[in-house]
C-alpha cells in the first residue's frame, strides 16, 4: 500500500510522488481559499500552517530527488508500472471468469506495449537499471577493496610477527648452544 504522506524521492516512484505533491497542493489551496468559512473548511490556522509546512517539505524533497530530471525516463517507468498492474488485473479477471473485462484490459495492455516500444522505453529503463546497478556495485567494490586491504595488512603483520618470533627463537637457540661449546 502506498503511503500518501511520504515522498519517496526515487525514480521508481516519480509519478506517484508527483501525484502526492499535487494532492497536498490541492488540499492546501482549497483550505487557504476557504479559510474562515466553517461550511467548507473546518481547519484551524495552526493546522493550515502545518499543511503549508508539510507541502514545502515534500516539495523540497521532490525537487532534490532524481524525479523530473529525465521526464521521458519517468514516463517510461510509470508506463511499465501501469503495464504490470494491467497484467495483474487481467490475471484476476480471468481467474474470476470476467472475460469481457479481461479482453478490454488485454486491449489496453497491447496499446501500452505499442507506446512502450514506440518510445523505446526498454532501452531507457535498461540504461537506468544499469546505472543503478553500477552505483551499487561501486559502493560494494569499495567496501570489498577496503576489507581485502585490511585483511592483507593483518596477514602481513601476522607473518612479520611470526617471522620475528622464529628469528628470535633461532637466535636464542644459537646463543644458548653457542655458549656451551
Amino acid at each position: 500500500m502506498f503511503d500518501f504522506d511520504t515522498i519517496q524521492g526515487t525514480a521508481y516512484s516519480c509519478e506517484a510522488d508527483k501525484g502526492v505533491l499535487a494532492m497536498k497542493k490541492s488540499s492546501l489551496d482549497y483550505h487557504t481559499a476557504n479559510k474562515g468559512n466553517p461550511v467548507k473548511s473546518s481547519i484551524t490556522p495552526a493546522q493550515l500552517k502545518v499543511l503549508e509546512l508539510e507541502y514545502e517539505t515534500a516539495k523540497k524533497k521532490y525537487d532534490a530527488s532524481p524525479c523530473g530530471k529525465d521526464p521521458e525516463r519517468d514516463a517510461c517507468i510509470a508506463l511499465q508500472s501501469g503495464m504490470t498492474t494491467t497484467r495483474a488485473s487481467i490475471a484476476y479477471a480471468n481467474s474470476t471468469r470476467d472475460y469481457e473485462s479481461a479482453n478490454q484490459r488485454t486491449a489496453s495492455l497491447e496499446r501500452s506495449k505499442k507506446i512502450f516500444e514506440d518510445k523505446k522505453c526498454g532501452e531507457k529503463i535498461g540504461e537506468f537499471r544499469a546505472d543503478n546497478i553500477k552505483s551499487i556495485t561501486d559502493v560494494y567494490s569499495g567496501m570489498d577493496k577496503q576489507r581485502i586491504e585490511e585483511d592483507s595488512k593483518y596477514q602481513a603483520k601476522q607473518r612479520i610477527f611470526f617471522g620475528a618470533l622464529v628469528v628470535l627463537g633461532a637466535v636464542l637457540i644459537v646463543t644458548m648452544f653457542g655458549k656451551k661449546e
